[in-house]
């Protein structure tokens, strides 16, 4: 689950932008090319940040999103860490649009007209097509805690950002 976490930069918003940009443009490293490397984009105001592994592309994977924002002379910055938003509205989609096709497919269950042959298949490809949704959930973020860690890392290294502890 995502989660909701504040950090202080001693960067202003403009500096901090163009030190993750810096980062973001440079090229790989063959290390990181075996292991993965924070990526991400932003400006002055926004901020997005993933792990990433060099020639794939994982939509499950972690993801900060947040607002820069000034703050007693450097940056804070509000973002929400955890698998995106938009991973939520696609799976919710998915599963929509398969539970309509096993709707229809009991009623076909319970028509004689229709030869078995027929029935099966628009009965079990969704239910195929489901069980690999829910294994996407399961699997497609395994290493989750992880890439925390390293974003949070990345932003300690490159912005000298510290967890903001809530007062309340």
């Amino acid at each position: 689950m995502a989660r909701k976490i504040r950090l202080y930069s001693p960067y202003a918003p403009v500096p901090l932008a163009r030190i993750l940009e810096k980062e973001m443009d440079r090229e790989w490293t063959q290390k990181e090319k075996n292991k993965g490397r924070v990526m991400g984009a932003g400006t002055e105001e926004k901020i997005t940040l993933r792990y990433v592994r060099y020639n794939i592309r994982n939509d499950f994977s972690t993801c900060l999103t947040g607002k820069m924002v000034p703050d007693r002379g450097g940056t804070m910055i509000k973002a929400r860490l955890g698998r995106a938003r938009s991973l939520k509205v696609f799976m919710t989609i998915w599963f929509g649009f398969l539970i309509f096709f096993m709707l229809v497919s009991t009623v076909l269950v319970g028509s004689q007209d229709i030869e078995m042959s027929f029935k099966l298949p628009f009965f079990g490809i969704p239910l195929l097509m489901m069980l690999a949704g829910v294994g996407m959930l399961k699997f497609g973020g395994k290493d989750a805690a992880e890439h925390e860690e390293k974003i949070l890392a990345f932003l300690a290294d490159k912005a000298k950002a510290q967890k903001v502890r809530s007062l309340g």
